[in-house]
């Protein structure tokens, strides 16, 4: 940093303006651009005032032409000074309230580098998987693969797409999903998926129900569209069929493997009464399978795409938890007979590498999928059994929880005085971070009495999640 203080700029009140040199561990042309540069941003250069030339500079400072050319060039080029043909530098006009003040004050500077380089020991805030378990050495000859017979033409002009092919059979076997090529769009990452439903429903559609307490981007993206969002309330099974049977609408949103973020899965009775309400009103479920592929007590229920007969439902699928974040692969399933026009606008969904793309179907056809996620399966459920051992452990009844046997989250409710902002702040002292449930509300009237908080456990280390368990509650309750 640049220790240069107000008695630094005494002197500028003299016609000379030449700048006092003594930092000898910075080059001599960043000494004198940075002590111009202060001097503009704390006004003692004001707008209009004239920099010496380069040569008188250069003499009185004993040092050679270029150097102060090098160091003007620079302010020239950031705008803090202004070259008038044949009549020198002159300071330009600059709004002193731009963040760029702060940024030049050495004590703002200590700060956002205390912030950035503070990390949490343990963050529950962020969905991530846990990456210490990934075949790389799978992925990386599949995509050695995958180079042999890489594409150079867009992705719409190709004849075929190696992913579709792989997709249809997996969907089918596992979650029962009825798809043709016509049918499945791919994308990179769910949400662009929905905000390319959003666009192309527009139209067409101007109501949509969403779960409440609910993912809030899909919420977002539809009222970017300006459709009209409802909140429909989340009860043990999911969405409040009761509420529902009232409403009528054009869409409904849901995650029915496993509710984010109560972790509610619906059942299949309730599914099917679901699917009678959108042939009633005519209207089309979009189905996120968020977290399906992790249940740890009962199997897979099946998709409400593959229980529905009247080609109501939208599914959404994507690879992120099950394999990695960062891949950003997602699939879309639209229904059969879909009356709205959408083939001159499915270009706008090949956002996915094809190279990627055919990575990972090499890695699906050649067994690495199915047998990757047999191991997450494994793990996962001793994350989640540590998680509800380790809460079941702790003294009295103060953190309620939904033992829900699937995903990668658990939804906590702390039975406490504390406010939300309170608790988080005491959290993320004592080393964890957590997300406040309170995000993912609508209608603010059906947030619980007691604050609550998300623990996503998918990235943690298993030994250590009593340990982080423990810290939460000391956090709370000492």
């Amino acid at each position: 940093m640049h220790p240069y203080t107000d008695a630094d700029f005494d002197f500028l009140k003299d016609a000379d303006m030449i700048p006092t040199i003594h930092h000898a561990d910075k080059p001599l042309y960043e000494q004198i651009y940075e002590f111009y540069k202060d001097a503009i941003l704390k006004k003692h250069l004001n707008y209009r005032e004239r920099l010496p030339s380069y040569r008188v500079l250069a003499k009185e400072l004993g040092i050679g032409n270029n150097t102060v050319l090098k160091a003007y060039e620079q302010l020239v080029l950031e705008g803090y000074v202004t070259n008038e043909h044949r009549r020198g530098l002159f300071v330009t006009r600059i709004d002193h309230k731009d963040w760029h003040i702060e940024a030049g004050n050495p004590a703002m500077r200590v700060k956002e580098k205390q912030e950035k380089a503070w990390k949490p020991a343990f963050n529950t805030s962020i969905h991530l998987v846990d990456e210490h378990t990934f075949p790389m050495k799978q992925w990386r000859k599949c995509s050695n693969w995958a180079l042999d017979s890489i594409s150079f033409q867009y992705p719409e002009y190709e004849k075929d797409d190696p992913l579709k092919e792989q997709l249809i059979q997996y969907l089918f076997q596992y979650r029962g999903v009825r798809a043709t090529p016509e049918q499945l769009l791919i994308g990179s990452g769910a949400t662009v998926l929905v905000f390319w439903l959003a666009f192309i429903l527009r139209n067409s559609c101007s109501r949509i129900l969403t779960e409440d307490p609910g993912y809030p981007r899909t919420r977002q993206l539809f009222q970017e569209f300006n459709y009209h969002v409802k909140p429909i309330r989340v009860a043990t099974h999911g969405i409040d069929l009761q509420q529902l049977a009232r409403e009528k609408a054009d869409l409904l949103y849901l995650t029915p493997s496993h509710q984010y973020p109560t972790g509610a899965a619906i059942p299949v009775s309730h599914r099917i009464q679901i699917l009678n309400w959108a042939k009633k009103n005519k209207a089309y479920i979009i189905e996120d399978d968020f977290d399906c592929e992790f249940r740890y007590k009962t199997k897979l229920m099946p998709s409400l795409q593959g229980l529905d007969r009247d080609n109501r439902v939208i599914y959404i699928g994507t690879f992120s938890n099950a394999l990695m974040p960062s891949l950003r692969v997602a699939y879309m399933v639209l229904p059969g007979q879909f009356p709205i026009p959408y083939t001159s606008y499915s270009y706008l969904t090949n956002t996915a590498p094809y190279f990627t793309r055919k990575a990972l179907a090499l890695f699906i056809e050649k067994g690495y999928w199915e047998r990757h996620l047999k191991k997450m399966r494994i793990l996962y459920k001793r994350k989640y059994e540590a998680c509800i051992e380790a809460l079941q452990a702790l003294p009295e009844n103060r953190i309620h929880f939904n033992q829900t046997p699937s995903g990668l989250n658990i939804l906590l409710r702390i039975q406490s005085r504390l406010s939300e902002k309170e608790m988080l702040v005491r959290a993320q002292n004592n080393g964890v971070v957590v997300t406040p449930a309170s995000v993912f509300y609508f209608d603010k009237s059906n947030q619980p009495k007691y604050p609550e908080v998300l623990f996503e456990f998918g990235s943690l280390p298993l030994d250590e999640i009593k340990k982080i368990v423990g810290k939460l509650y000391k956090a709370w309750f000492s």
